[in-house]
């Protein structure tokens, strides 16, 4: 298997990746995209309309919708070993960019469309360097990857303890240890996007990384938010 795919060099850890089909790559880019795009799209709509009124504003909706949002991650990803259609892939891919929209509402309502603009600029720049790291990188970042993701662990779960019970945090701290994690995970996502699409050019990879990625560039698109916000409340 493409993650198996790993030499030893002068007791370093190299990987060496075989070319990866230009279409499928162009699949992943292309369902990651139109995620993005559902998600700002269903946003501004709820955002703009006034809609977003009619979606209970309290914890537990919103608990809700992030369970919903888990519960589609984990069939995304155990749907590669089973019988499920791409189809059906495909709809459970949109649904969570469709309840993605929903919490982006509010960023639509707490920053201003300059701090948006320029936090996606800056993202999506990001977004591409670590794109080419982790495509020509030798270094096999499994370990890296393995590490951002207990530290995710602890920040997901931090966030919710912080949320539930009001407790104030450092936003400049919490969005650098963020896109420091979400750093290492990108990288890694594409490593082994290449590794393992080299082998597997089933169209239901491509929506699986699709939403990894996706995942990736939501984070990071966030976190840069808060930063940008921070730092224009602080000018």
């Amino acid at each position: 298997m493409g993650g198996d795919n790993v030499v030893l060099n002068g007791g370093k850890d190299s990987v060496s990746v075989s070319p990866i089909n230009s279409d499928s790559l162009a699949n992943v880019f292309k369902y990651m995209f139109e995620g993005v795009g559902i998600t700002a799209a269903v946003s501004s709509l709820l955002y703009y309309t006034g809609a977003v009124a009619f979606f209970p504003n309290n914890r537990i909706f919103s608990i809700m919708l992030f369970a919903v949002q888990i519960i589609l991650t984990i069939a995304i990803g155990n749907a590669l070993n089973k019988n499920t259609s791409v189809e059906a892939m495909k709809t459970m891919f949109f649904t969570y960019s469709c309840t993605m929209g929903i919490n982006m509402t509010s960023v639509a309502a707490a920053y201003n469309i300059e701090q948006i603009a320029a936090a996606f600029a800056i993202s999506a720049i990001y977004f591409a360097c670590l794109a080419i790291i982790g495509k020509s990188t030798k270094i096999d970042l499994t370990k890296i990857g393995h590490l951002c993701l207990v530290c995710l662990g602890v920040l997901v779960v931090s966030q919710l303890l912080f949320f539930i019970f009001k407790i104030p945090i450092n936003i400049r701290i919490l969005s650098i240890f963020g896109i420091l994690i979400f750093t290492g995970i990108t990288a890694w996502d594409i490593q082994r996007m290449h590794r393992q699409m080299s082998f597997f050019s089933d169209e239901k990879y491509a929506i699986y990384f699709a939403l990894q990625l996706y995942l990736d560039f939501i984070n990071i698109f966030i976190y840069i938010l808060q930063l940008v916000a921070k730092q224009s409340s602080d000018s």
